[in-house]
């Protein structure tokens, strides 16, 4: 029997939980061809959100060219073009490839690899810089071209932000896109915030804000409840309000709690009480090496900073939480938090500070506060 819960890739299907506000808002805004801004901490299920609202246009036989590019990945501006052009001519047949070709790259010139084994793969190169900004308007040649709407979506769209001048040259270019949709989605908000709220950005104000937050916590019980029962397992109320209460309803860390809970109650027929905070520390040791690593790498003020926050994230510049950290002002503590946010270790809500990752939260308590 499969395990049904997922966890480190997108959720779809029945795995998909609530979001219902947040899914019809972001299918009215792609089906009047509006730009789409949506971040949240990382595992919050963004990704998973898009690709559902994608399949549901779909499903109503909505006729649209998606294109999915993981900015994560993109070493360079030329390795962006590269993707962006590959994606566009996934949506052609082989026997199609050269005369689309001809008509979507007029202008440029693209070197081309068609790979037939296992399956047809093409891959597209460019040599010269001018070539790689031209390729940016091929989501507007597509959408003339196949006379239907075209949805570009740029998962983890702050990476781009690292490249020289590339957010002016993408906002020039897409501000004159007809029948084309951009979904932004983004994970580091600081950063996000400044490309898309900054006056200073070139794409200030380009779409509309869709915020992630936790699921709230009534919606997880009944799909956790019955996933398990669709197992033959019983999951002990206490049992499922002590889980949630150590996940925090974050979707990503219930779901990596219930994966291995699974398994527990394949064997004894049950879970109980306790169970959940016993398998989350056999999870935490499982990750222990990654947090160590990070650990390491911090200066002595960010490791001050990320302990006091795992104790209590309000407060950080009081001069109680100056003397009981041995910081010396509240610009150091300003500087180490700076830092911790930038890499995604530390996220910041409107009344306090967290660890961005629950699991590591839980290890810091457990090695350095116990």
């Amino acid at each position: 029997m499969e395990n049904p819960f997922v966890f480190g890739e997108p959720v779809l299907g029945e795995h998909f939980i609530n979001r219902e506000k947040e899914l019809k808002k972001l299918k009215n805004y792609l089906e009047n061809q509006r730009n789409v801004i949506i971040y949240s901490p990382r595992r919050y299920g963004k990704t998973s959100l898009v690709r559902r609202a994608l399949a549901e246009l779909n499903e109503l036989k909505a006729e649209y060219c998606c294109l999915f590019i993981d900015c994560y990945a993109v070493i360079s501006e030329r390795e962006l073009a590269k993707k962006l052009s590959e994606q566009v001519l996934m949506h052609y047949p082989e026997k199609e490839f050269f005369e689309a070709v001809k008509r979507l790259f007029h202008g440029l010139s693209p070197k081309l690899t068609i790979k037939s084994i296992p399956e047809v793969q093409v891959e597209v190169d460019y040599n010269y810089e001018d070539d790689w900004h031209e390729s940016f308007d091929l989501p507007k040649r597509l959408a003339e071209d196949k006379e239907m709407p075209v949805i570009v979506v740029f998962d983890e769209f702050q990476e781009l932000g690292r490249f020289k001048n590339l957010l002016k040259v993408l906002r020039a270019t897409f501000q004159n896109h007809q029948c084309v949709s951009y979904v932004f989605i983004g994970s580091r908000r600081h950063m996000m915030e400044w490309i898309f709220q900054s006056q200073e950005s070139p794409f200030y104000n380009f779409g509309a804000h869709i915020t992630l937050k936790e699921i709230p916590k009534p919606e997880f019980p009944g799909y956790i409840r019955y996933a398990f029962e669709e197992s033959g397992i019983l999951f002990d109320e206490k049992a499922i309000e002590e889980m949630l209460k150590l996940t925090k309803c974050h979707p990503h860390f219930t779901q990596r709690v219930c994966f291995e809970l699974w398994y527990t109650g394949r064997r004894n027929g049950c879970v109980k009480k306790g169970d959940p905070e016993r398998v989350l520390k056999e999870v935490i040791s499982d990750l222990e090496d990654s947090f160590i690593s990070v650990w390491d790498s911090l200066s002595p003020n960010q490791r001050k900073a990320l302990l006091g926050i795992a104790k209590d994230g309000r407060d950080l510049f009081s001069g109680n939480f100056l003397r009981e950290n041995d910081f010396k002002s509240p610009a150091s503590v300003q500087s180490a938090l700076r830092k911790l946010i930038e890499r995604d270790i530390v996220s910041r809500s409107v009344k306090q500070y967290n660890v961005s990752d629950v699991f590591m939260e839980y290890w810091l308590k457990f090695r350095f506060l116990s």
